[in-house]
């Protein structure tokens, strides 16, 4: 008698972990990020002698605004952060579909043609959730006009 209520519990249990998983992992794949990565480019001109000038323009996919925002390049932390500030506040926040770049130099840096990067893009919304995440990129030569 013991053993079939604890049969009957234990089956319990599992089914409501399975199911509480399953809606877990739905629940993740929905959520996306906010912050999509436009483009990475690089090197501008004009050289410099210090590193190389890169542009990164991110987009707020997200429906609420964000009020804080930078990036950082994983691998190009020596001998110092090199962090892209961009001029966003809670005066001045990124708006739900506007993109935003900032340009800067990678004091001692240097990247390779294919070679694939860890942004990590860390902010603020509105709303006062924040966020961090790591997406790899790859820094993309310039288009001549």
């Amino acid at each position: 008698m013991i053993t079939r209520h604890f049969r009957i519990i234990l089956t319990c249990l599992i089914t409501i972990s399975l199911v509480l998983v399953s809606c877990s992992t739905t629940t993740t794949t929905q959520n996306k990020q906010p912050i999509e990565v436009v483009s990475v480019t690089g090197p501008l001109q004009p050289f410099t002698p210090g590193g190389p000038t890169v542009e990164i323009t991110l987009k707020n996919v997200s429906t609420e605004p964000i009020i804080s925002l930078t990036a950082f390049f994983v691998e190009f932390t020596e001998p110092g952060p090199h962090d892209f500030d961009f001029a966003v506040t809670s005066a001045n926040p990124l708006l739900s579909g506007k993109s935003i770049s900032d340009t800067l130099t990678l004091i001692n840096g240097g990247f390779g043609n294919n070679t694939p990067y860890h942004l990590t893009i860390t902010g603020t919304l509105q709303n006062g959730a924040a966020f961090t995440y790591t997406k790899q990129v790859e820094i993309v030569a310039p288009t001549t006009q």
